[in-house]
């Protein structure tokens, strides 16, 4: 537009040649396919039609798919090393995601050392426990083995066919000498080895179930044992609940205090059975040492006891076919009948002699009563114990006695037949206080 068609705009004198409207004008550089707007040195780079193959060249992200082509694979047609191939959701358990997909994140170190005994003796720690309970379930459909000498199973005292009999029979002579011996003595005398004895049983049975998983007081215990023992000879009668009252107190406070801690109601229950078993049942021998005729007592019930278990082993031996029990597979029903029968013959022969048992020629009435009391004691006093052994997957309680196994083993029988004794003679009035 020039100034002849817009006469009155603009300054006096100044003219104009052109206006320009912003937006309408032409770009200096003209607009190219495949160019950048934002990369001028590209520009004379063409890019590849949409149609065409990919260039063969590949950069380094590239790499891991130069093994495949366009057709379909098989998981086991992929390189390893692919990303398709590895593992997802991998989690080190040391890692923070630990603590939320597991419930107890403490490895072996935190925690390894807690004892978390089984509320039933444990059976897959100890395979020794399994195997009974399978040769429980047999037994009793097949006869007794027989041993080398024709005879079936144990007896009512014996231990297994396999034991060592000379070594037996040595072992059991030292023992009755030494009894015999303390008999002589006298009171004190025969008190120390009565103790003696309870201890060492005693040990060996906290030994046994702590082998078993449990975690009973066992010093608390062997020393109530042997308090026991000597409290019912000392304070007679009243000593004995004295004893076992402040063994179920100092029980308890042995866990309060830290002493022990895993499974306080268990291990107490455990450690309270043992001084019950043991310790309770042979108090009877020092409440008849308070006698002055506790000796001829206490004699009395050894020398039943002792012809149970032998008569028990040799009749079972000889003609034993019928098993007993499934607690004791060894040992058989002739042994039974057999070992009954020649206790009850002991003591009407043997301890009918023998004072307070005897207290006239041809007065046999005492010892007859024994006889059938002791001959029913003995037995139960071998089955249970023989059960406890089985619970615990064990075959002896101890191996201190060769031939016998443990005190305990020997003289479970005469756990039993200790009160057996002791009410006896108390019922014929034998006291002499």
């Amino acid at each position: 537009m020039d100034e002849q068609q817009n006469p009155g705009v603009g300054q006096p004198g100044q003219v104009f040649e052109e206006i320009r409207i912003l937006g309408l004008e032409t770009a200096d550089d003209s607009v190219e396919p495949g160019r950048s707007v934002f990369d001028e040195q590209l520009a004379s780079q063409d890019l590849p039609h949409w149609t065409e193959q990919p260039a063969a060249a590949e950069t380094a992200a590239s790499a891991p798919w130069s093994g495949l082509d366009d057709s379909p694979k098989w998981a086991d047609q992929v390189p390893a090393d692919h990303e398709s191939q590895q593992p997802v959701g991998m989690i080190d358990k040391s890692d923070a995601a630990a603590l939320f997909f597991d419930d107890d994140p403490a490895g072996p170190g935190a925690g390894g050392m807690e004892f978390n005994p089984p509320l039933l003796p444990p059976e897959s720690p100890q395979q020794p426990q399994a195997a009974p309970a399978v040769a429980t379930a047999s037994r009793p459909d097949a006869p007794a083995r027989r041993g080398p000498n024709g005879g079936g199973g144990m007896g009512g005292g014996g231990r297994s066919d396999a034991r060592d009999m000379p070594m037996a029979i040595i072992t059991g002579i030292a023992l009755g000498a030494l009894a015999l011996i303390a008999f002589k003595l006298g009171t004190d005398a025969t008190l120390a080895l009565v103790t003696v004895v309870l201890t060492l049983g005693a040990a060996e049975f906290f030994l046994a179930v702590r082998r078993a998983g449990y975690q009973p007081a066992s010093l608390l215990g062997i020393v109530a044992v042997a308090a026991l023992s000597l409290g019912a000879y000392w304070r007679f009668e009243a000593a004995i609940p004295l004893v076992l009252g402040l063994t179920v107190l100092f029980s308890l406070l042995w866990y309060l205090t830290g002493v022990d801690r895993d499974a306080p109601m268990l291990n107490v229950s455990v450690t309270m059975f043992g001084v019950l078993y043991i310790g309770l049942l042979g108090s009877y021998a020092g409440l008849m040492l308070s006698d002055p005729n506790g000796i001829g007592m206490l004699l009395a019930a050894v020398l039943v006891t002792v012809g149970y278990d032998t008569g028990g082993l040799l009749v079972g031996k000889m003609v034993g076919r019928t098993p007993l029990a499934a607690v004791s597979p060894n040992k058989t029903m002739e042994g039974l009948i057999g070992g009954m029968g020649v206790a009850f013959a002991v003591a009407v022969l043997v301890v009918g002699r023998i004072t307070p048992m005897g207290q006239a020629p041809g007065d046999l009435g005492s010892a007859f009563v024994l006889g059938v009391v002791a001959a029913l004691a003995a037995p139960l006093g071998d089955l249970c114990e023989s059960m406890i052994k089985r619970d615990l997957g064990i075959k002896d309680m101890g191996t201190v006695l060769p031939g016998h196994g443990g005190f305990l083993d020997r003289f479970d029988s005469l756990l039993f037949v200790l009160p057996a004794t002791y009410y006896t003679a108390r019922l014929l009035d034998l006291f002499a206080a």
